[in-house]
């Protein structure tokens, strides 16, 4: 007869996702992701497979815990454009100077973004939906001409993904205040 699951997947599964982002995918071993999780290391393996599984689950994770944060400010912002652009860009700022750990997914790209085909979709699927995100939010701009109506919409969509992740991977070297204030404010004077 089989065992029942004595664990929370999903307190276990953040609890590596923590670790991943901390340590990185290369840095973290299977006996750190047991003594962080609480979870045996057979566990471990019949529940999520291999540690690249793991890593892959937790950065989906990641991306949901992203997704919904997106979601809340977008149900804040309900007409877009610049003021939600803005939004974005503030509550990343203040990530960033309050955790130097930086964006998971950022983390992910710079570390595996070229020699992991998995991890390098996921980073696309991100980039593509901020990108998309961007892209509604400087089309309803445009309608309400709080940015010029010959500007690219693509290339300024564009542009804006640059600097978010230019700005969460910025966090990983303890900026100040100010540095991140600084970025936020020619990134958003660009777009006039």
């Amino acid at each position: 007869m089989a065992r029942t699951k004595e664990f929370d997947q999903e307190q276990a599964l953040d609890a590596a996702m923590h670790l991943f982002w901390e340590r990185g995918y290369e840095a973290t071993s299977i006996q750190e992701l047991v003594d962080s999780t609480g979870v045996q290391r057979q566990s471990l393996y019949d529940t999520f497979g291999s540690k690249h599984e793991i890593f892959l689950q937790s950065l989906m994770r990641y991306q949901a815990l992203e997704h919904h944060h997106a979601s809340d400010l977008i149900q804040s912002h309900p007409k877009g454009g610049l003021p939600l652009i803005r939004a974005i860009f503030e509550s990343c700022a203040s990530q960033a100077v309050c955790d130097a750990r930086g964006c998971f997914v950022v983390n992910c790209a710079a570390e595996l973004g070229t020699s992991d085909a998995a991890v390098a979709e996921r980073v696309r699927i991100g980039r593509d939906g901020i990108e998309g995100l961007f892209t509604r939010c400087l089309v309803q701009a445009r309608e309400a001409r709080q940015i010029k109506s010959s500007s690219s919409v693509s290339a300024l969509a564009q542009f804006l993904v640059n600097a978010i992740f230019g700005l969460r991977l910025m966090a990983k070297t303890r900026p100040t205040k100010t540095m991140i204030d600084n970025v936020v404010s020619v990134t958003l004077a660009a777009l006039r």
